[in-house]
């Protein structure tokens, strides 16, 4: 979150933070040489972004119960609302030793690290490799900030991570700290490069595909286009496994991510293939009511007319709750987690 931005040596750099009501925070930045800042770091940025507080957090007495005036007087009180505070970040040592599983250090460490290869020649001891953990130390020291840690994770992504967390302290109030955000753009204009907004977007894409929550996520996405509107929590688990593991019934490549073992899960089903499905008045699929109309006029084989209007699809927004470029939010018509009102089968 915090620029690593080399002031000039005529400048003075001030990081704060805005907190607001939930805790969450926007970047002020202050250095005195650049005049003109950009209006999301500048005092009156609006742009809030979820970080972890080590506990409690600083809070404006009048942004409801619960007010510590703004960590009792550590920041200063905002009348719209939140706490503006002074930061500084440290680092420190997250393991003392070798860590007990691959697991641990991809729970903790946050942080990635350059490959020890790419220092000069005697700057790291030979590795210490167990529990599925490889170390590289420090010539002449031992576990530091500046150790790096290579492992592997379920869908057999290769890490270097360092042995490092970075806090963002509130000063005035040392109680108060939360997990330095990683960001790889810069909070000025002339540093912010293209290079590093493709890594960020490359990261962020990267964070979204390998989440815990995609592989269901898209299961219930084609599954309810595919087979039926109503799938049982058991076909959903199906093809979410066959998207992470990449195969299913011997279709697939093996790898996290295949689209073929996951449309081979959702066709290949029970829910999806038993004919006595069928006779099942909640089975199948529902199809939305834009679909319905759009279906009916070409089945009509309706054409535009150049006298009388014959057809009327005004204020359909009203009278079918949808309409072409009429989205109530950006998650179209329907909820990510809406299904019609159905038994659910158990197959």
């Amino acid at each position: 979150m915090c620029p690593h931005h080399s002031c000039a040596a005529t400048d003075s750099c001030k990081i704060q933070v805005k907190v607001d009501a939930t805790g969450q925070v926007a970047i002020v930045y202050k250095p005195n040489s650049y005049n003109h800042l950009h209006p999301h770091i500048d005092p009156e940025n609006r742009n809030f972004f979820k970080v972890f507080w080590d506990g409690e957090y600083p809070k404006n007495d009048n942004d409801g119960p619960g007010g510590n005036n703004c960590g009792y007087g550590a920041c200063q009180s905002l009348q719209t609302g939140g706490c503006l505070c002074d930061t500084s970040v440290s680092e420190s040592r997250v393991f003392s030793g070798m860590p007990v599983s691959a697991e641990e250090v991809l729970s903790q460490l946050t942080i990635g690290a350059y490959d020890t290869e790419a220092y000069d020649s005697g700057t790291y001891q030979d590795p210490i490799s167990a529990n599925g953990v490889t170390a590289f130390l420090k010539a002449g020291e031992e576990y530091t900030p500046e150790t790096v840690f290579a492992v592997t994770d379920k869908y057999e992504r290769p890490f270097l991570l360092k042995n490092s967390l970075e806090s963002v302290r509130v000063l005035g109030n040392n109680t108060y700290s939360f997990r330095n955000a990683p960001s790889f753009m810069s909070v000025l204009n002339t540093e912010a490069t293209a290079g590093k907004a493709l890594r960020e977007t490359d990261a962020v894409l990267d964070h979204y595909f390998y989440h815990d929550n995609t592989a269901t996520f898209i299961a219930i996405r084609l599954i309810q286009r595919m087979t039926t509107s109503n799938p049982s929590p058991k076909y959903i688990k199906t093809v979410a496994d066959a998207f992470t593991t990449g195969m299913h019934a011997g279709i697939g490549s093996g790898k996290y991510g295949c689209m073929g073992a996951m449309v081979a899960a959702i066709l290949l089903a029970p829910q999806a293939r038993d004919e006595t499905m069928d006779d099942d008045p909640y089975d199948g699929k529902v199809v939305e009511p834009l679909l319905q109309l759009t279906r009916v006029t070409r089945g009509m084989e309706t054409v535009t007319g150049d006298t009388v209007k014959l057809l009327y699809f005004d204020d359909l927004v009203e009278k079918t709750g949808q309409y072409w470029y009429e989205y109530e939010t950006v998650f179209s018509f329907f909820l990510p987690e809406y299904k019609p009102d159905a038994t659910t089968k158990a197959a």
